[in-house]
């Protein structure tokens, strides 16, 4: 699957895997989160209902107040793949 095409499977909240990015509706770890973000994570993990990785760091989930993308920065690819995301649920974005 090409990780353009992984934009409607964010959309619908389907699992996917697209190279290093993945989505799926369990918890697959915390990766390389810090700070509020992983806070933020540790938070919602029981709530939510669909997360969106990186290689091994959840970049974005939803819960049912919404979607919630990490502020972090990491790799050039990281960074891609949260614009995909942020393209994929615009109209339905919690935090930033």
């Amino acid at each position: 699957m090409n990780q353009r095409d992984a934009i409607h499977y964010i959309e619908t909240r389907q699992e996917f895997t697209a190279s290093a990015l993945r989505g799926s509706r369990y918890s697959l770890g915390s990766g390389r989160l810090a700070g509020q973000d992983l806070e933020k994570l540790h938070a919602d993990v029981n709530g939510a209902t669909y997360f969106v990785y990186s290689y091994e760091t959840p970049i974005a989930w939803h819960t049912p107040e919404g979607w919630y993308v990490v502020s972090q920065k990491f790799s050039t690819t990281t960074s891609k793949h949260q614009n995909y995301v942020r393209k994929a649920i615009s109209s339905t974005l919690v935090g930033a």
